[in-house]
């Protein structure tokens, strides 16, 4: 049996992000989306998942971009002196020669979690913006704390890795996913021993920003057995998003308008693919 969990990141990035996400939902083949609660349009998108309960909830966890919840003088050395996260390459940079304390980024996260519960939601898994939580030192800090808020799956971005070639960007990708799934080998061990939820496959990482109809046609056909997640990044390449701070922009917008392709939707039922949520 083939499941697939359709899963938009970003939710709550802007209302037009929001917006999309719904849209693929309700139009098209999206199950799931995952919130981020740092970030301007979080209470709009809890308003939206509340409208809309069959989508599923999960945690966008983010530590590289925007202001944390639980307040920059609680995690300083998430933050620059701005009190505003480091950005993803100065985290990893930091992180590597033990510069960042770890029981601040458990800080953070409970501080997110309790936010998203807080407004009335609740959650069904977590991942990450950037993919932090790829990184032993972070997916410990996950593995050790969602099960006291009665969570149990956890986002693995290990996807099965194949050389693209074409341009220069899908190849650089297509690298970028081999190095992320390889880091992933250490988390997968560990959720495992931990009894945390993961998916058989993920999809859409490498390719990530560079989608087209054919790509999806073909990550539809290659969907294995068992429990699957494509990730995506709907949204409205809009005045809002032009002040955020993301690579994704006008792919957003490709991405909405695959996702809700009536052929697209024929392939995943003639397939034989049921879409599901991580709280099915």
């Amino acid at each position: 049996m083939k499941s697939l969990i359709v899963n938009a990141d970003d939710f709550g990035l802007t209302l037009g992000v929001n917006r999309a996400v719904i849209e693929g939902h309700t139009r098209g083949i999206i199950t799931s989306s995952t919130i981020m609660a740092n970030m301007g349009a979080f209470d709009d998108a809890v308003r939206l998942a509340k409208v809309h309960p069959s989508l599923g909830v999960g945690l966008h966890f983010n530590i590289t971009q925007g202001v944390p919840v639980a307040g920059a003088e609680k995690v300083r050395s998430l933050t620059d002196l701005r009190g505003e996260f480091l950005g993803s390459s100065t985290f990893l940079r930091r992180i590597m020669f033990g510069q960042l304390r770890v029981e601040e980024i458990e800080i953070e996260l409970r501080a997110q979690i309790e936010k998203v519960f807080d407004a009335g939601l609740n959650l069904t898994h977590i991942d990450s913006h950037k993919h932090s939580h790829a990184l032993p030192q972070v997916c410990d800090v996950l593995i050790r704390t969602i099960g006291d808020y009665g969570l149990s799956a956890i986002r693995l971005p290990r996807e099965k890795w194949s050389f693209s070639s074409g341009s220069i960007k899908t190849i650089t990708q297509s690298f970028g996913a081999l190095a992320l799934a390889q880091l992933c080998r250490v988390s997968a061990e560990r959720m495992r021993k931990a009894k945390i939820r993961t998916t058989d496959a993920i999809l859409g990482i490498a390719q990530s920003g560079l989608w087209s109809k054919q790509l999806m046609l073909r990550m539809i056909e290659e969907i294995p057995h068992g429990l699957s997640e494509l990730m995506c990044h709907p949204g409205y390449d809009d005045d809002e998003l032009k002040t955020v701070k993301t690579r994704l922009r006008s792919s957003r917008m490709t991405e909405l308008k695959l996702l809700t392709d009536p052929e697209i939707i024929e392939k995943i039922r003639d397939s034989r693919v049921e879409l599901t949520t991580w709280k099915s």
